[in-house]
């Protein structure tokens, strides 16, 4: 009798809960809720390097350990950087809208490791103050609001907040990518300065910036 094969694949148990169920509307500590987005960048610049952006990050699809550490998981939404363009037709709109850049708000087809920054000064934003940056009363308006209306600084609801975390949050939810980290690691860079006591790249807007907008 010949001998039957079964295909398979082996996966990690996390048993820690999500991150979402961790945060759960807390403030988390500074330099908690620091670490713990710096790991996940560095985690994410390994896949941005082989070509993957993952587009859906979110404290939902964050999976903890026992002891803490955390996970991405759910590539569902992930896109080859070098992929068929027509695989995803302009204006297709994935994502899960308040950890959503702009540019991918707007399905817009050409995104690369910019729009994964963006979604983790989201998330950063998030355990910061215990709301997202954006949360409308429907997906539809917390699109809109994407596109249309800057982010309130962390500060705002926070006002005890370290100042450097402050300009860090904002620099990764710029609504012009090229404004925010050019990588995921150079995010995980800067958080490490911050949690080192060392000066931050990321820098407040000025007086004239801010009037501006």
């Amino acid at each position: 009798m010949r001998e039957k094969k079964c295909s398979y694949f082996s996966l990690e148990l996390v048993e820690g809960g999500s991150l979402a169920q961790r945060a759960k509307g807390k403030q988390l500590l500074e330099r908690n809720a620091a670490q713990c987005v710096a790991t996940l960048a560095r985690a994410m610049h390994y896949a941005h390097q082989r070509g993957v952006v993952h587009r859906d990050l979110k404290p939902a699809n964050i999976l903890l350990t026992r002891d803490g550490v955390p996970k991405i998981t759910d590539f569902g939404l992930a896109k080859l950087m070098w992929a068929n363009r027509r695989l995803t037709r302009l204006g297709d709109v994935l994502g899960t809208p308040s950890y959503m850049a702009p540019e991918q708000a707007r399905g817009d087809n050409e995104v690369g490791a910019t729009v994964d920054v963006y979604s983790f000064g989201a998330i950063l934003d998030e355990l910061l103050t215990g709301q997202p940056p954006y949360l409308g009363e429907s997906a539809v308006a917390t699109l809109l609001l994407v596109g249309t209306t800057d982010p309130e600084a962390p500060t705002d609801l926070r006002p005890d907040l370290t100042p450097d975390l402050n300009a860090i949050c904002l620099k990764c939810l710029h609504k012009n990518p090229e404004m925010r980290y050019a990588s995921a690691a150079a995010l995980a860079d800067d958080l490490e300065r911050f949690l080192l006591d060392q000066p931050v790249e990321a820098r407040p807007l000025g007086m004239f910036t801010r009037f501006g907008k």
